[in-house]
């Protein structure tokens, strides 16, 4: 009898467990079945520099609107030679272009859609934009194919997208349709944080490339090898973009973070253990304080990347100049990146505070809920440096420029300089939080983020998605203290 008791607990315990699992991944491909989808097929040419691919859009239309045009961002473009928006400022182009001035670009070859060559427009407001007629309109809720033969010629930056000499970064390297909001959201790149907006999509990419070099990319990959080359497999579903970063410096470390494999691909780290520690337990424990991490896998990856770092679905740059702290730090923002951001999306260059600000007070939550960094990094610390930045930027501003506009609804390009930028989304950003958090509590704080990513995973918000589902939660109006923030009204004093 007791034999026939702990039997039935185990199939017990081992349905309760393959269930979770199952629901781990439910919304995921629940999401996967209504949004647009890409397949690529890419070869990488080490010598030249050069990517040539072939893309197929299984575009779906989820506008609203009846559509006799889908448009594309084409982000490669804002690194050529005569660029008018950049992607490099002039105060960074000597850390930028180590080696001199390099350019890129990304050259349309062709475009099939509905199985007709169709003439295309390669417009925007400087070269930024791939504008495809159809010549049969595409009715909300149908879907359309739209084929893609484009290269990529890689500018030596240490950037997202380039090349240095330890590795290959491959981000906003593709065309990715622009998203219909009121009209198609076409903005120009922008030195000024993260000039990106796009929708949720599957990815099915097939990358060729020499058997020297290793990869670390978005998705599930399957890699092969060939005489000379090696051929990579991803498969990702329900990420708002794609990335890869190819290496033959590469040395990789992994580990599991429950159910989710953790890599570190790096090429000069005397912290490497720690580091992939760090990333491990940031999935941890963002996955306990807001939401289960839905993907198998995730990539911390260094790179020569000219700012501390950057997210991708299931993948994040880490810049290869940062000392120990900062690699940690980078590290837990980045990894914070994959709920503020990816699962939950917003507009990064209208609202960049949604994902900036919340993800930098998500870092300090982490040094919070993880004391073995107290000897090193605490919550206090983090909001104490934060609240003097904050102040010192401002006092200079009003001492010497006769005032400062501490408003938060700006664009990304409506800031006068990147300093700004930055103490206005992130900075200020993370100290809005801690203030709610302060005034409701901790423990309210978490259930109103748990809710909100429960409520919008998959999803694009706006400031106003965020401030009702807070309110919810709390039973409160939050608009006056939210907009006070926004609106530049709060002072914020060093204690």
């Amino acid at each position: 009898m007791k034999n026939k008791i702990l039997c039935l607990l185990l199939v017990f315990c081992l349905s309760f467990c393959l269930a979770g699992c199952g629901q781990k991944q439910d919304y995921i491909e629940k999401t996967s079945e209504n949004i647009s989808s890409y397949t690529i097929k890419a070869n990488y040419n080490d010598e030249s520099k050069m990517l040539v691919a072939n893309q197929k859009v299984n575009y779906k239309n989820n506008t609203g609107i009846t559509l006799d045009e889908v448009r594309f961002h084409l982000y490669p473009n804002a690194f050529r030679q005569d660029a008018t928006f950049k992607a490099v400022a002039d105060k960074d182009a000597t850390n930028a272009y180590p080696s001199g001035k390099s350019y890129g670009e990304i050259k349309i070859n062709k475009v099939v859609a509905n199985g007709k060559q169709v003439t295309t427009n390669v417009g925007g407001q400087d070269q930024n934009i791939l504008i495809v007629p159809l010549d049969k309109c595409v009715p909300n809720g149908e879907s359309i194919t739209i084929e893609i033969d484009f290269c990529d010629l890689l500018p030596k930056v240490a950037h997202r997208f380039g090349y240095t000499d330890n590795a290959v970064c491959f981000g906003n390297w593709y065309p990715i349709a622009c998203v219909y909001d009121n009209g198609w959201v076409q903005d120009v790149y922008c030195t000024n944080g993260d000039p990106f907006y796009s929708e949720m999509a599957n990815y099915n990419v097939e990358i060729s490339y020499p058997k020297y070099m290793q990869i670390a990319t978005t998705g599930n990959e399957k890699t092969s090898d060939g005489i000379k080359n090696k051929t990579t497999v991803a498969n990702a579903k329900t990420v708002r973009d794609f990335a890869f970063v190819l290496s033959d410096k590469f040395e990789v470390l992994s580990t599991q973070a429950g159910d989710v494999t953790i890599k570190y691909f790096y090429f000069n780290d005397k912290n490497a253990n720690q580091n992939l520690q760090i990333g491990a337990e940031a999935v941890q424990t963002f996955s306990k304080t807001f939401g289960q991490y839905p993907y198998d896998n995730l990539c911390i990856v260094q790179t020569d990347f000219l700012y501390g770092g950057m997210e991708y679905p299931n993948l994040v740059y880490i810049a290869s100049n940062l000392d120990q702290t900062g690699q940690k730090q980078v590290i837990v923002h980045e990894i914070a990146h994959q709920w503020w951001y990816n699962l939950v999306g917003n507009n990064q260059v209208a609202h960049a505070w949604l994902d900036e600000g919340l993800t930098d007070y998500s870092t300090a939550l982490f040094f919070k809920l993880n004391e073995q960094y107290k000897n090193e990094i605490t919550y206090e610390k983090l909001v104490k440096t934060a609240e003097r930045n904050y102040t010192m930027f401002v006092d200079v501003l009003e001492s010497f420029k006769g005032g400062a506009d501490t408003t938060m609804t700006r664009a990304t390009h409506q800031y006068k300089t990147e300093q700004e930028y930055v103490c206005m989304t992130y900075t200020k950003g993370m100290l809005l939080f801690d203030s709610l958090a302060f005034g409701m509590g901790q423990n309210k704080m978490q259930k109103c983020l748990q809710n909100y990513f429960d409520e919008f995973k998959t999803k694009t918000v706006k400031p106003n998605d965020m401030i009702k589902s807070f309110g919810r939660t709390t039973g409160t109006n939050l608009a006056g203290f939210f907009n006070n923030w926004l609106d530049g009204k709060v002072t914020i004093g060093v204690a």
